[in-house]
């Protein structure tokens, strides 16, 4: 069988430690709906459903039907909130074939208007099978939902519709991850008061919720009746440097093999435009990944990897040099010693403190953790360790 020149091992070890963590911060029994969308995130969802199915996360989150039918098929039979507009259509036709999709798979729609949940709880009638229903309010985020000073009277009427079990009320932080709590503090209040109106004219709304990852660790505030994190289950960290929890263990490394290993002579070029070239007689070797496979070419002659411990070597750290194409990466071995072709290279580690953790990268390239796990390409192969 032919090998994948790269490989994303993802462990489950770290999955089940960082679902641990996450419930060590939560009131006993507080179920926790865990959002899966992107492939989780760039792990590859169908190594990750049977983790947390086994670690008995009560519930999942993803983006859209494809990704919620997916879920289905590969055997997730526990709730499965969509996230995103469900029944955005071109047609009517369309909008009715997707309300008796998300009816046929039992999943939990998310609705903001009134039109989507009137046809949700037409098919519903219909069928004779009830329509799971979430009504996301926009608390100050200003993308999705139904805006807070509309929400109590939306709820109302969406919870009085024949064949309508409405499961949810929920919203989502724009700054939870920041080092400033005044805004979500201003939209934890706002839901608040939203969910105490509701309570008063006694709506029945089965679960309300609000924490993300972030809001897990720094707003125990916000967690209401479930909460829903995302990067946290894999191991990462969005919110302020220094706030890092310790149990938090990542979960996926990228490591491939070096392809060529040469030796180029002092003042040689290396890449595209010559943005690298050798101050001395250099040892070059060539990884096969590129920006094809979500390794960013603004990580051209920035970054480093690691070489792993072979013939009585410790594990040596190189760097990346000259641009990043989009099947290949160079990187310096001159001081690394004895290196040779098909020696084991590290590309992403799992090690946070490490200089190449995915929150490194994501600090070298002045973005988030999210982006470098979920910009993975198809050709890096995803394995279960």
């Amino acid at each position: 069988m032919l090998s994948f020149p790269i490989t994303a091992e993802v462990r489950a070890d770290a999955i089940r430690a960082n679902i641990c963590a996450i419930r060590r911060r939560l009131p006993s029994g507080m179920p926790i709906c865990a959002a899966v969308k992107a492939s989780a995130y760039g792990h590859g969802i169908e190594h990750v459903l049977p983790v947390l199915a086994g670690v008995g996360v009560e519930r999942i989150a993803v983006a859209n039907l494809p990704e919620a039918l997916q879920a289905r098929e590969l055997g997730w039979n526990k709730p499965i909130l969509c996230l995103g507009s469900v029944l955005a259509a071109e047609s009517e036709r369309e909008r009715i074939e997707r309300a008796r999709a998300v009816l046929a798979s039992g999943l939990n729609c998310t609705v903001t208007t009134q039109e989507e949940a009137r046809l949700l709880s037409a098919e519903a009638i219909r069928s004779g099978h009830p329509a799971h229903v979430e009504v996301k309010v926009d608390t100050g985020m200003g993308r999705t939902g139904v805006r807070v000073g509309e929400a109590q009277e939306l709820i109302a009427s969406v919870a009085a519709l024949p064949g309508i079990i409405l499961e949810g009320v929920y919203t989502h932080f724009a700054t939870a991850d920041e080092s400033d709590p005044a805004f979500t503090r201003t939209q934890i209040e706002r839901f608040t008061a939203l969910q105490n109106a509701l309570r008063r004219k006694e709506v029945p709304v089965q679960t309300y919720h609000s924490a993300n990852s972030a809001a897990v660790f720094r707003h125990p505030e916000a967690h209401l009746d479930m909460v829903r994190p995302g990067l946290a289950v894999y191991g990462y960290w969005g919110g302020p440097e220094g706030e890092r929890p310790d149990d938090l263990v990542p979960a996926m490394r990228v490591v491939g093999r070096l392809m060529v290993v040469r030796r180029l002579p002092a003042n040689h070029a290396v890449g595209y435009g010559c943005t690298f070239r050798t101050t001395r007689e250099s040892l070059i070797g060539v990884v096969p990944l590129g920006y094809a496979d979500g390794y960013r070419r603004s990580l051209s002659n920035q970054a480093v990897m690691t070489l792993e411990a072979v013939r009585g070597q410790p594990r040596r750290t190189v760097p990346v040099v000259g641009r990043i194409s989009m099947d290949q990466t160079t990187v310096d071995l001159t001081d690394a010693g004895d290196v040779r072709a098909g020696d084991r290279i590290v590309i992403i580690d799992d090690d946070p403190a490490a200089p190449n953790s995915v929150e490194a990268l994501a600090g070298k390239l002045g973005t988030i953790p999210y982006e470098i796990t979920c910009l993975l390409g198809q050709r890096v192969r995803r394995v279960l360790i």
